[in-house]
């Protein structure tokens, strides 16, 4: 991966991964402050109405006041002057049937009069049945009524009674107070009640002003469990979601109320705090305030201001990456300059220099490199000299790139054009090799690719006019520090002069001089080299001891220079005779050795019959004579190669001189049988 990507994955994860932390982390606080404020917007909202409701019962309450403490009631209590009561109950009925805009005589729905044992005595409008029913109710109704305290009562008060009684409390106390929050107060004026019913009309307009949220809602529970909202009339016996609200009311603190139920079920998590009012009277009269709201709802403001300011972070991280990027482009661009400069010279443009100068560490790179390209321009023209004037032929194989290149002086030598630079198309393989030489060439060539050297390895080459010339190979491995090859020089050296020179010398230090047969010295190695050979070829060879029969007559009777002639004639002769299966050498003095192989097709014998036939036809000499020859052959036929070279010469020797001695001229085998060496 490149630098510059690198560093922009790099500063971009930096600033991503921060950013998503951050959303996440605001998002929650987000909702945790959005919970805080709906929670506290709830609570004021409930000691608010806590407030007025109070206040509004303490009107109520002081209406009930102003009933028990009428004129007209005082008259009845102390004379029985039962006909102010009927006044007072007249006056009342007047003012709810005219629907007076008195505030105090608005809200009063129904006004009884009672004893102590609960016996109805005077009320308001058409009086209903009385019955034992009746008195027992309203009988417990002035027991838990406090004085001046409001209370909450439904029809279900009237529940015990048929459906033809309650026509006699319609409209107020039939079938529609089963369904009508009724609100209660009274006081006791010696041995009467003085009950007091109050409509929910005014009660109903604090739960519509108190709805900040759809489902939103105010919740009133008295002390005697009854429960009044704006939708639901019951008790808190019934529904658990109520009771939890009485029992955190006082504490100040917000609940959450699941599945809370009305006449219309809210199915979600609920906020419900609660408030107990100020008590109207001294006894147990404390209402609980609860304002109930949906906790999902305050998660809409907060999910806007959250969207709002993921907007903002996303905004802004992709503003700070794209200027990581243009900061990672300025400070790379002079690494993609150098790199860029690199790649040209490894391509061999040895002009290109980087172009960049700053007071940093970017410009003291470029003046190092520029620095260390000049020097390398100026070791390669001095390289290249030294080259183009030697007559050696340098290459180089780029084992990375698979390319051989070899100095233009290749061209003085060997006219070979490569179509391209690949080793597959190199000098190197298609070279000419000579037969001999072709096997081994191409084992060392196998163990170059491999990485060993070649070392001192001569080969004959065909050169540019069509000659095998001896050519001298010498390489040099260089490995990177991982010891993996990374090139291979070499240097091809013109040694067929010298090569020539060595083998001609060579030869006259391995062949007699006059008859151009081996000498002494050669004669015994190709000996011993057919001994190691006899249990691969699995066939015994012979050696034949020739010896010129009175050879001291031609150098007595005519000269040394005709001695020397005989000796040339015999030379000559074996070789003749053994040419393609033997092997001649002038043993010393006027004697000869010849080494004969596959002797199964090659008989011994026979080739000494043949010398002997030929030698003695003879030849003319310088004199015009002509001179013949005889000779005396030993022959040994060798099959052990536990003899030594000197045994084996000395049995041929011996079977030389057995023939000597029976008359010469003449071939023999020692004992006529295969010789061994002694036990």
């Amino acid at each position: 991966m490149k630098i510059r990507t690198l560093l922009i994955i790099m500063l971009c994860g930096f600033i991503i991964v921060p950013m998503v932390v951050f959303a996440v982390l605001s998002s929650i606080f987000m909702q945790n402050l959005a919970l805080d404020n709906y929670t506290n917007t709830t609570n004021v909202i409930a000691e608010q109405q806590s407030y007025n409701i109070s206040e509004y019962f303490k009107t109520l309450s002081d209406s009930a006041r102003l009933v028990a403490n009428n004129p007209y009631t005082d008259a009845y209590v102390s004379n029985k002057d039962e006909d102010a009561m009927k006044a007072l109950i007249g006056n009342y009925d007047e003012m709810i049937e005219k629907g007076d805009n008195d505030s105090t005589a608005i809200e009063i729905s129904k006004i009884i009069v009672t004893d102590k044992n609960g016996s109805l005595l005077f009320n308001t409008g058409d009086a209903p049945v009385v019955n034992d029913t009746l008195t027992v109710t309203l009988k417990n109704l002035g027991s838990l009524i406090e004085d001046g305290g409001v209370y909450c009562y439904t029809g279900d008060i009237f529940s015990e009674y048929s459906d033809a009684d309650k026509e006699h409390f319609d409209p107020i106390f039939g079938r529609e107070a089963l369904t009508k929050t009724i609100l209660v107060s009274k006081y006791k004026k010696g041995d009467y009640y003085f009950i007091v019913f109050f409509s929910d009309t005014r009660l109903k307009s604090f739960f519509t002003m108190s709805s900040f949220e759809n489902n939103s809602r105010v919740v009133l529970i008295d002390s005697l469990g009854s429960i009044i909202d704006g939708t639901y009339v019951g008790n808190t016996e019934s529904n658990s979601a109520y009771n939890q609200l009485v029992n955190s009311a006082g504490e100040g603190k917000a609940v959450q109320v699941n599945n809370f139920q009305g006449n219309a079920a809210i199915n979600t998590s609920t906020i419900g705090f609660t408030v107990k009012m100020p008590s109207i009277t001294d006894g147990a009269d404390k209402w609980t305030v609860a304002m109930i709201a949906e906790a999902d709802r305050a998660y809409i403001a907060s999910g806007e201001a959250t969207g709002a300011i993921v907007g903002i972070i996303v905004l802004l991280t992709i503003l700070l990456c794209v200027a990581a990027i243009i900061l990672v482009s300025m400070v790379t661009k002079p690494i993609k300059i150098i790199r860029e400069t690199l790649l040209r010279v490894s391509r061999g443009d040895h002009e290109a220099r980087i172009n960049f100068s700053a007071n940093n560490e970017y410009g003291e790179m470029s003046t190092a490199f520029n620095d260390l390209i000049d020097d390398i321009v100026v070791s390669e023209g001095r390289y290249r000299t030294i080259v183009e004037m030697s007559d050696n032929i340098i290459f180089e194989w780029n084992m990375k790139s698979n390319e051989v290149f070899f100095s233009n002086n290749f061209n003085k030598k060997f006219s070979y054009r490569a179509p391209s630079d690949h080793f597959a198309d190199s000098f190197l393989l298609k070279v000419k090799v000579h037969p001999e030489d072709a096997e081994r060439y191409n084992e060392d060539l196998g163990r170059l690719s491999k990485g060993e050297e070649f070392k001192n390895n001569e080969y004959r080459w065909k050169n540019i006019y069509g000659d095998y010339i001896w050519v001298l190979m010498r390489t040099a491995t260089l490995r990177n520090r991982e010891g993996e090859i990374i090139k291979i020089v070499g240097v091809i050296v013109d040694v067929d002069r010298a090569k020539k020179s060595e083998m001609m010398l060579t030869e006259r230090a391995s062949f007699d001089s006059l008859t151009g047969l081996y000498n002494r010295e050669s004669i015994e190695r190709a000996i011993d080299s057919e001994l190691h050979l006899v249990a691969v070829r699995k066939s015994p060879f012979a050696i034949l001891f020739i010896d010129v029969d009175d050879f001291k007559i031609f150098n007595d009777q005519y000269s040394h220079a005709t001695g020397d002639q005989v000796l040339k004639f015999v030379g000559r002769t074996i070789s003749a005779a053994t040419h393609g299966f033997g092997t001649a050498g002038r043993y010393g003095g006027d004697e000869f050795i010849v080494c004969i192989r596959n002797i199964d097709i090659n008989e011994p014998t026979r080739v000494a019959q043949d010398v002997i036939n030929a030698l003695k036809d003879g030849f003319t000499s310088d004199s015009g004579e002509v001179l013949s020859v005889n000779t005396s052959i030993g022959i040994t036929i060798v099959e052990d190669s536990s003899l030594s070279v000197d045994e084996i010469i000395g049995m041929a020797d011996d079977a030389m001189y057995k023939i000597k001695k029976s008359g010469k001229a003449s071939f023999g085998i020692l004992d006529k049988t295969t010789l061994k060496k002694p036990e």
